[in-house]
């Protein structure tokens, strides 16, 4: 996967284009360009700062504060499925 670096250096790249290119419209799609690649920087940026989120969400015993789901959870019966008496 692509890093936030390597986005913000492509921005900069169509930047550089954009200056060179003869007609507003061809810069324009060059700017335009350049604002998607650090749309998506910030986007992933965000998404890997939730990812440090919850990695430290961790409580002290070290499992995650939502259950882990390793199967010894019992599953609560939908209400449409038929209850066994016990």
């Amino acid at each position: 996967m692509m890093n936030v670096e390597s986005y913000r250096q492509y921005a900069a790249d169509c930047v550089r284009k954009a200056q060179g290119e003869e007609t507003p419209e061809d810069r324009n799609i060059l700017l335009n360009v350049a604002l998607a690649w650090l749309r998506l920087a910030r986007q992933t940026e965000t998404m890997e700062a939730a990812a440090d989120d919850d990695v430290g969400a961790e409580d002290e015993s070290g499992l995650a504060a939502d259950a882990a789901d390793d199967g010894t959870e019992e599953a609560e019966p939908k209400d449409d499925a038929p209850r066994l008496a016990s």
